[in-house]
């Protein structure tokens, strides 16, 4: 991790900081720009993937990626899947990164621009300023501590000592102070505790900054969906059972799974019917669900099945958020693919923490017992450029209780791909701490959730 430090804070450091601040937590910095998409059939990207190859393909050894491989072969299903190998990655989580995608060029540009995006992730250039959050309350805008949902590893307070960096926030439209703990990842400090696990949650590449910037608010409403879907069809009738346990009455909403109905496979758009073909071939089961909840996003979630001897089906899962339904779909359908050649391939260093014995069990009651939906049910916008499906994502977080993203341009001069992280307060990520650490927690939003359903 690099970046330049403020030694000392006061009222004075702070607003001589915000005066000359960095051009890039300026409104103009980031400004909108037209963004077109390269295409009309449900893509995210404003160049074909060829273009992304070439470009990615020259940064490769900057980045530190040692190895490009296609593990398409190493499963029956045939869906591409590329990796890239990166083995001096900072941290103690995966040095080998997969892309996928529903053509071979697109799952080659995914796994180049993963591994481009983690060692960005691993430093940041912006200033930082020490300070508790009560001496910087009142000088400058903030994220508050106690509103980064991920889970703690120290007690705090706001008069601990904390390394700030201003990022822009993109509601509130202004430079806004956030703890570098929740910038980059690793987090790595020398003269203050880590308060928190990092994460690469809302990390994103793009061939434009535009489209680095969607792609990341995408995965953190992706996150937030995916953990309220779980509170509502995991915890809320864990915790319903266990107060009736000990003979407490409780009142769980009718089928917790009602939020989320299945989407039927038939009449899927062209390019998913084709994943969908190829899944079934390969004699596995597919269960598409419905998750759309955060900003009114279409969130849909896919598990592939394959039944077993044992009584243990193998099952894989993923998941997409995208204004557009179609390119949700294709991320779900494509992430449960490549999970599944990820345990294959073996390589992946979290793969313990992942995959974990359970007891036989019956993949029809866990994943269906749901209502089904046609797929032209699901909320979609179709817009036809990128900055278009960012204005819609920002106009709608507010609606929905997250009133702060703040962006921090994350590029390495060396590289020049660009790379964005977004941090958004109150927003829920237990999916992605529960799967790794098993100290998932919690905030706000969900616990609302809860309670409500719990009524």
């Amino acid at each position: 991790m690099s970046s330049d430090r403020t030694p000392f804070l006061n009222v004075w450091s702070v607003l001589l900081l915000i005066d000359s601040a960095d051009c890039r937590t300026t409104s103009q910095y980031w400004q909108l720009k037209p963004t077109p998409k390269y295409s009309t059939k449900a893509v995210a990207r404003c160049v074909p993937p060829s273009a992304t190859v070439r470009r990615a393909k020259r940064l490769i050894e900057r980045v530190g990626v040692t190895q490009v491989a296609e593990v398409t072969g190493l499963d029956s299903v045939g869906i591409p899947n590329f990796m890239t190998v990166r083995p001096r990655d900072l941290g103690p989580g995966i040095s080998y990164y997969n892309g996928k995608g529903t053509t071979r060029q697109d799952a080659l540009a995914g796994a180049l621009m993963e591994a481009v995006e983690r060692q960005a992730g691993e430093h940041c250039d912006y200033a930082v300023t020490y300070a508790s959050e009560a001496e910087l309350a009142g000088t400058t805008p903030l994220t508050k501590l106690a509103e980064i949902v991920v889970p703690n590893a120290c007690a705090f307070d706001d008069q601990t000592p904390v390394e700030w960096v201003h990022g822009y926030d993109l509601i509130g439209q202004r430079a806004t102070a956030v703890p570098l703990n929740a910038v980059v990842c690793p987090y790595t400090p020398t003269d203050v505790p880590a308060l928190f696990y990092a994460s690469t949650n809302g990390l994103a590449s793009g061939n434009t900054l535009t489209e680095a910037l969607c792609h990341a608010l995408c995965e953190v409403i992706e996150r937030d969906a995916l953990a309220i879907s779980l509170a509502r069809s995991q915890v809320t009738p864990a915790i319903g059972g266990l107060l009736e346990s000990i003979g407490i009455s409780s009142s769980p909403s009718a089928h917790q799974n009602a939020d989320h109905a299945q989407i039927r496979l038939e009449g899927l758009p062209r390019r998913a019917a084709l994943l969908v073909g190829r899944l079934k071939r390969a004699g596995l089961n597919i269960y598409v669900r419905n998750l759309t909840s955060t900003a009114g996003l279409a969130t849909i979630d896919c598990t592939i099945v394959e039944p077993t001897a044992s009584g243990i089906p193998n099952a894989h899962g993923g998941c997409g958020t995208h204004p557009d339904a179609r390119i949700a779909l294709n991320r779900a359908i494509t992430e449960a693919a490549q999970s599944r050649i990820a345990c294959i391939q073996g390589g992946r260093e979290d793969l313990p923490e992942i995959i974990k014995p359970r007891a036989p069990y019956d993949a029809d009651e866990l994943y269906g017992g749901t209502e089904f939906i046609d797929f032209d049910d699901v909320p979609s916008v179709q817009n036809a450029s990128i900055d278009d499906d960012i204005r819609l994502i920002l106009d709608r977080m507010p609606d929905y209780g997250l009133d702060q993203a703040v962006a921090f341009d994350l590029t390495r001069p060396e590289v020049g791909m660009p790379v964005v992280r977004v941090v958004v307060p109150k927003a829920e990520a237990w999916s992605v701490f529960h799967l790794h650490t098993g100290r998932g927690v919690f905030g706000e939003r969900v616990s609302q959730v809860l309670q409500g359903a719990m009524q």
